[in-house]
């Protein structure tokens, strides 16, 4: 405040002042932050701040105003506030001057690429679903422009103790400027896959089907090559250290985790492009993945495959397993607590709702027809014919004429004391007391006819 009353609110050294106290808080916040005040706020706060000394004396297009802009967005978004965090980072790669036509790996500021991933994730949460497609697909190009020059420089910097490795690089990379987000090459495969998810949902938001299957299938591949990855480092259960394990064995669930949901965001593609059966073999190894583990099978995770299960039980008029599916789904919903009046659980008990009344329905209804033999009305007295040759259990071929007690028989299916509507195919006919007049039909008419236990003849 005494900088400021002397020097003016703009003056650089005021924004020096400011980000130093910001960076004291960001290291040290929990223990000098006043109580009641939240750290992260004390340092946006100082962040802000800071904002117009450093752009009054770099200028708005700068790498040390775009890292200041980036360490707001980020503080924005731990706050939940995806639409000031956007508008920060916007800010940020304007002052990288974003977007840029640079063709080398080493023009890109690596900041810069984090930026895209986080815009890209915070657009599809905000469900601004066209900006978000543009958004990943310049994540997308940088994430794969970089890698190279990525994973170099992690090795450089591995290596940075060594006297053969003196280079002005090998400084770069040490002494550069990173934010909480920038991208590493632990982080770099995770950014991909997160990017890679969200060009799916917004693709599939916007009916872009075949661009979200493609998106969906490469992150889907890359979920797999992960956890194998991960896998291979896990260490096997200590009892007498659980503690040690933990860690590994959580990466081990998170990278399970992520093959989930790129089999769940690639079944609901299958799922509403009506491709029943490959929608169904994404569903069933996710729930499979889910209940190999304790520390999944009741998670929400499950709960959601379970639904989507349902639901597509419910589209291909699998009525019971739907319902069974919905009711799992439902249970597991309360047991993590979620509120009856949620939107996700209503529609689930929509579903349930009508697989019931589906089941209710289809166990009421008549058995299915085995047999459609072609009945062929000729003349009218030349009586009936079936035919397709079909022998009924009396042991008469109907390859030719019916007898006449048939011809009675067929009569006396559509007697009623009122009207009956009997469907052939899709041809409506309706009789009263008598089978319609045999001079109806021109051409060959199908019809249902099947044999009871007790030998009798139906419809």
């Amino acid at each position: 405040q005494i900088l400021r009353n002397a020097l003016g609110g703009n003056h650089p050294q005021v924004g020096r002042a400011l980000l130093l106290l910001a960076s004291v808080y960001e290291r040290q916040g929990p223990k000098i932050t006043p109580h009641g005040t939240s750290k992260d706020d004390v340092e946006l706060e100082l962040y802000v701040d800071a904002l117009e000394p450093l752009k009054a004396t770099l200028g708005n297009v700068h790498d040390d105003v775009g890292f200041l802009y980036v360490k707001i967005g980020y503080l924005y978004g731990k706050k939940g506030d995806r639409n000031m965090a956007l508008l920060a980072y916007k800010a940020a790669l304007k002052a990288y001057g974003e977007p840029s036509f640079c063709l080398s790996p080493e023009d890109v500021h690596p900041e810069v690429v984090s930026v895209w991933v986080r815009v890209t994730e915070h657009l599809v949460e905000i469900k601004s679903m066209s900006e978000a497609v543009v958004a990943g697909q310049r994540a997308l190009y940088l994430l794969r422009l970089t890698k190279d020059s990525l994973f170099r420089g992690a090795k450089l910097n591995n290596h940075s103790g060594d006297a053969s490795v003196g280079s002005a690089s090998t400084t770069a990379v040490r002494t550069s400027k990173k934010s909480p987000i920038q991208i590493n090459s632990t982080t770099y495969y995770p950014s991909l896959f997160t990017t890679l998810q969200c060009l799916g949902q917004a693709h599939t938001a916007l009916v872009q089907y075949p661009l979200a299957k493609e998106a969906c299938l490469e992150s889907l591949q890359m979920a797999w090559e992960i956890a194998l990855a991960t896998q291979d480092t896990a260490l096997p259960y200590n009892p007498l250290s659980p503690s040690a394990t933990k860690p590994k064995n959580q990466a081990v669930i998170d990278s399970i985790l992520q093959v989930i949901r790129a089999l769940k965001r690639l079944g609901k593609v299958h799922l509403l492009e009506t491709h029943y059966n490959d929608a169904l073999q994404c569903f069933l190894p996710c729930l499979q993945l889910l209940r190999s583990s304790k520390d999944m099978e009741c998670t929400l995770d499950a709960a959601s495959v379970l639904g989507s299960l349902g639901f597509l039980h419910l589209k291909m008029q699998r009525f019971m397993e739907a319902s069974n599916f919905l009711k799992e789904c439902l249970r597991l919903y309360r047991r993590n607590g979620v509120n009856q009046n949620d939107r996700e659980t209503r529609k689930v008990q929509a579903w349930l709702h009508m697989a019931e009344a589906k089941e209710a329905e289809s166990d009421s209804a008549p058995p299915p027809f085995l047999e459609i033999p072609t009945i062929i009305f000729h003349g009218e007295n030349d009586g009936l014919m079936v035919g397709n040759g079909h022998s009924f259990p009396d042991g008469r071929n109907h390859g030719g004429d019916i007898h006449e007690s048939d011809k009675k028989f067929y009569k006396n299916m559509s007697k009623n004391d009122g009207n009956v509507d009997i469907e052939f195919g899709k041809l409506n006919i309706r009789g009263n007391d008598e089978i319609v007049p045999e001079n109806y039909y021109k051409d060959d008419v199908s019809a249902d006819v099947v044999s009871n236990e007790s030998g009798q003849y139906e419809l």
